[in-house]
């Protein structure tokens, strides 16, 4: 099976002409600049949502992994895989590395290669390799900067609740589930100009109020937010339900991958522009402050809690 998983890969997958060994046992590829690699698992057990086909699989486990390595100022160059399979679902394969090729090359990257092999049940780890002039920590907020958002508002609370609650539909729940299903990374040709100036950054996966605090806490500071970066889908399927948009956004969601940033407040204006060159929606929604925690205007403190792990509850 292994062999013919590979035969199936490599006609889908477009080769990296920067690589120097071609089919090989390993890949080499020549780099200039500091290398950022991430790995991120997914897992069918706990990862796939209901509906999700396995094209979708593919294009979530590489954004996932590509957008962690993007958001620290590297050019995403290439991913590697390892995929578990059964032997029944080799034809899955296909829609699986199809999903793959496509979100790698919505951000100009390429698969270079990895390792199959038979599982009870499908998992995914894609490894994501880039290349950073100038990295973006989570620990370099300063009090001062402002704090930005780069990404299409959240919306993933509404998917969850009716894939995953029983919550009923919404005028909302379609654009919610395909986003779901398939996130749209930020454009590196954005992120790469706005990188430049970010004094901090994180993407928003394991929910709105929980990377707000790991950005806070890594850069020893506090925040303070005037506004939350909530989708129109999402407030108009809270009112449907009679739920607070503010509780779902900050504690039912996650997978977003929006980008979370500082910038000195001189900068604003060289983001917004560089926003509306790229089509990328941006948000400024509050201010770094001297001491800990995050507090939202006519809310009052936002609890550490959310999405972690598979698991919703209250982070350590």
């Amino acid at each position: 099976m292994e062999q013919e998983l590979i035969a199936r890969a490599w006609r889908v997958f477009t080769r990296d002409p920067r690589e120097l060994l071609g089919l090989d046992d390993a890949q080499a590829v020549e780099l200039r600049g500091t290398l950022v690699v991430k790995i991120d698992v997914f897992d069918e057990t706990t990862d796939w949502l209901p509906g999700m086909s396995p094209a979708d699989v593919g294009w979530k486990a590489a954004v996932a992994a590509l957008s962690d390595v993007l958001v620290k100022g590297a050019r995403p160059l290439g991913v590697l895989l390892g995929l578990g399979l059964p032997e029944d679902s080799a034809d899955a394969a296909d829609g699986l590395f199809r999903g793959v090729e496509e979100a790698c090359r919505e951000v100009g990257a390429h698969v270079w290669g990895g390792d199959t092999n038979l599982s009870d049940h499908l998992y995914l780890a894609v490894a994501a390799v880039g290349v950073a002039e100038r990295l973006v920590p989570r620990g370099g907020a300063r009090p001062g900067d402002a704090l930005m958002v780069a990404g299409w508002g959240v919306l993933s609370p509404v998917a969850y609740a009716v894939l995953l609650d029983g919550a009923p539909t919404c005028p909302g729940a379609v654009e919610a589930i395909r986003r779901a299903f398939r996130p749209r990374p930020i454009k590196p040709g954005f992120w790469l100009s706005v990188a430049r100036h970010a004094t901090a950054s994180i993407d928003d996966s394991d929910g709105l109020a929980l990377s707000l605090h790991y950005l806070a806490e890594a850069s020893g500071v506090g925040l303070e937010l005037d506004s939350l970066p909530l989708s129109p889908e999402l407030v108009e399927c809270a009112e449907a339900w009679g739920a607070d948009p503010v509780e779902l956004a900050l504690y039912r969601g996650g997978e977003e991958y929006s980008f979370i940033f500082t910038v000195p407040e001189g900068r604003v204006g060289d983001v917004v522009r560089e926003a509306e060159a790229h089509g990328v929606p941006v948000q400024r929604i509050g201010r770094v402050v001297e001491g800990s925690g995050v507090r939202l205007r006519g809310y009052g403190e936002v609890e550490k809690k959310g999405w972690s792990f598979g698991r919703w509850g209250r982070a350590g």
